[in-house]
């Protein structure tokens, strides 16, 4: 599927947030125009794509950032933050570390994880930034 474009027929630029408020490494959240986008600080440059994950609808600024990845909180789907390209499906999984479910639960999760297959997972829409001193803006 090729990577869409979150932005409107507005051709303007909008602030979105400031540059301090975003840690390299980290996320900001910011609703503009009713569309929820994530603003991604990678190495000191900025990405902003849809903060909703195509998958389950999880708020990706909530999860985690790693090399120009952004890693869903929900299922661990991974999306590249330059592009919007979905990089790996989400994953269903018991993390390492955790006591094994008991066997009706670990039933259930095969059925869910069976009937998760069928969602699709798509590319995520991105938008185009600036940064104008210590503001970001970005066109939605």
């Amino acid at each position: 599927m090729p990577i869409q474009s979150i932005m409107t027929e507005n051709k303007d630029y909008v602030e979105a947030c400031k540059v301090s408020e975003i840690a390299k490494g980290h996320m900001k959240h910011v609703e503009i125009n009713g569309k929820e986008i994530a603003i991604a600080n990678v190495d000191g440059k900025f990405y902003a794509f849809s903060d909703r994950c195509s998958h389950m609808n999880a708020r990706l600024s909530r999860g985690n950032i790693h090399q120009g990845v952004v890693i869903c909180p929900f299922h661990a789907a991974k999306f590249d933050v330059t592009s919007g390209k979905k990089i790996s499906e989400p994953v269903l999984e018991i993390p390492p570390g955790m006591d094994p479910l008991p066997a009706s639960w670990q039933k259930y999760m095969g059925v869910v994880a069976q009937e998760m297959s069928f969602i699709k997972t798509n590319d995520q829409g991105i938008c185009d930034v600036k940064v104008e001193g210590d503001t970001i803006k970005i066109r939605v």
